[in-house]
């Protein structure tokens, strides 16, 4: 993978894509998850809010980026206690599944760097129409960053 913004995103929507029961994918900050319209949204989803970077200089010839960023598997559930408990149980299985899938990754070399940051799976419930409940886990992912002067921007 490319350590570029673009390349990170399309990573994740290939994860969402290749899962057979994860529906769709979402790309936005943690405000847009509380707030907006649900009505195109397919579930159960996986939510990518936008990553920061930082940049590490290696031996001042491979410079890395380390993207921190955090994923949500959210699901819609009624306001039966026992949908709502079965899509507890399964967005935390989805949220397990995408983290086994990204370790596997790492072990194919497909990124320098993974960490979970040491952060928990994080219950999460929106207080939308859809009543979506879910999960959310904090992670970072390092790389070599495309960080190359070029002259020819330069006046």
């Amino acid at each position: 993978m490319q350590n570029t913004l673009p390349d990170f995103i399309a990573y994740f929507r290939g994860l969402a894509t290749a899962h057979v029961a994860l529906q769709d994918f979402v790309l936005g900050p943690t405000s847009r998850i509380i707030a907006g319209s649900r009505a195109e949204l397919k579930y159960p989803l996986l939510w990518l809010e936008l990553p920061s970077l930082a940049l590490q200089d290696k031996d001042s010839t491979a410079p890395q980026g380390k993207r921190h960023a955090a994923l949500v598997v959210l699901d819609s559930a009624s306001s039966s206690y026992a949908d709502q408990d079965a899509k507890w149980a399964s967005t935390e299985a989805l949220a397990l599944d995408v983290l086994s899938r990204m370790r596997h990754d790492y072990k194919q070399r497909k990124f320098l760097g993974f960490e979970l940051d040491g952060t928990l799976l994080e219950a999460v419930a929106t207080l939308t129409q859809a009543g979506e409940i879910g999960w959310r886990f904090e992670f970072s992912l390092t790389d070599f960053v495309p960080l190359k002067y070029e002259a020819a921007r330069w006046q």
